[in-house]
């Protein structure tokens, strides 16, 4: 009685959605229509003069329900005790809502100046941080802001939620201002390179048309990733110009292999990941907040969902502890092993098994806006039943991945598709 007591309570803290509180399901095409298929939009040519004749507001995708898992009678005994670093998995963090993941959220940023101002001794504006950045689009004539993170040269990956509204309209302008500093156009959004304009817009079938796997009228939902290119600058991309690249994986890359005991149900695998955007709330200063970069590390499980559309299946979410605020960090790449290894001395000391850097599984998709909770969630990079193969490979045998991201990014790079790859826009070639 207690639980559900607390469960409408925590409705009313709820707010609406930002234009996404009705959906025209009429629009649905045939499911099996929209398996293996994208939406491309080339955007139409624009000269920033909407960025500084418009106020942005952060996109804001509100979970209403609460998730399926559930905790062990055992996990809820003793998760307000004090830590126990003798028994695994009874650890409580210093940080954690009332759902009681681990996490920490904070600044990427130096509290103090630098004592080396030089780019290569900087934080926010050096590798890797500086491969995520600011999203600021116009749709319907609205100007609304997101996060989103380089996995090529000049593609960056973020949330279909950014770009397009379940089953509706697309955005007409989108920007991108790789590690974005500010939250006014009075400096031109700022930003170490400054603001780059999108070319093509790359969004899954089933979410233009209404009919991924999903529920809660598309919020939590199967597909809500999406990739778009960006316009080159004389000749240049983004990497040319100084910034990075993340690593891309598939199919819960550097998750644990099978389900292990954490005192939750209904839950399949877990990995410590990273999340980096631009939370609406969240800032260095006080007038600088959804301007600067905030960085959150949390365990993540996956999690079931049942579909109540679409295939009417069930599907995969990432779901994981975060003190970021709802709106605008949306699409916020979900990293693991962020940052670079060390050198280790192999005689003393193993690297672990999964040991590539930097790689993104996926794009936060969803959050509440209880504020007690401090979980969030999204899409993993994964076959499901929209995108079923295991490899997508271009004309020339490369593959691109499987699942959802195997399929964009052949469709942006792929050789005899969108051709980035020998465009310059994909990943590094040895010729380049």
């Amino acid at each position: 009685m207690f639980v559900m007591k607390k469960f409408f309570k925590s409705l009313a803290y709820l707010i609406p959605l930002i234009f996404f509180s009705s959906f025209n399901y009429s629009v649905k095409a045939n499911i099996k229509s929209t398996i293996n298929k994208a939406i491309v939009i080339e955007l139409d040519e624009n000269n920033f003069q909407s960025l500084y004749t418009k106020s942005f507001i952060p996109r804001e995708n509100v979970r209403k329900d609460l998730p399926v898992f559930n905790r062990s009678s055992n996990y809820i005994s003793i998760r307000k005790q004090k830590g126990d670093i003798t028994i695994p998995n009874k650890i409580l963090p210093s940080n954690h809502g009332s759902f009681y993941y681990p996490h920490t959220t904070s600044l990427v940023d130096s509290k103090s100046v630098p004592l080396n101002g030089s780019s290569k001794n900087a934080i926010s504006s050096s590798k890797p941080y500086n491969a995520v950045g600011k999203i600021i689009m116009v749709k319907d004539g609205k100007g609304y802001t997101c996060s989103g993170s380089l996995i090529g040269k000049a593609v960056v990956s973020t949330a279909a939620f950014c770009l397009a509204r379940y089953g509706g309209n697309t955005a007409t302008e989108v920007y991108f201002i790789p590690a974005a500093t500010s939250n006014t156009s009075s400096n031109n959004y700022s930003g170490p390179i400054g603001i780059w304009k999108a070319k093509k817009l790359y969004i899954p079938a089933c979410y233009k048309n209404g009919n991924c796997e999903s529920h809660s009228n598309g919020i939590i939902n199967a597909n809500n990733i999406a990739l778009f290119t960006l316009k080159l600058k004389n000749g240049k991309t983004p990497y040319e110009k100084g910034v990075h690249y993340l690593n891309y994986g598939w199919n819960n890359a550097g998750f644990t292999d099978k389900k292990d005991n954490f005192g939750i149900i209904n839950v399949k695998k877990r990995a410590q990941i990273s999340t980096l955007g631009y939370p609406q709330y969240l800032g260095n200063i006080g007038n600088n907040r959804g301007g600067a970069m905030i960085r959150t590390d949390s365990l993540a499980f996956i999690n079931i969902e049942k579909s109540k559309s679409g295939f009417g299946r069930k599907f995969e979410q990432y779901i994981w502890g975060s003190g970021k605020s709802t709106g605008g960090s949306d699409g916020s790449p979900v990293i693991i092993n962020l940052g670079y290894q060390p050198n280790y001395d192999t005689l003393s000391i193993g690297a672990g098994k999964y040991r590539t850097a930097n790689v993104v599984v996926g794009n936060l998709g969803w959050a509440y806006t209880n504020i007690s909770r401090h979980v969030q969630g999204g899409s993993p990079f994964v076959q499901n039943a929209s995108y079923p193969d295991a490899k997508y490979k271009d004309n020339l045998g490369r593959n691109w991945g499987a699942g959802n991201i195997g399929f964009l990014m052949r469709e942006v790079c792929g050789q005899g598709y969108g051709n980035g790859q020998s465009n310059g826009i994909c990943l590094k070639n040895k010729n380049q």
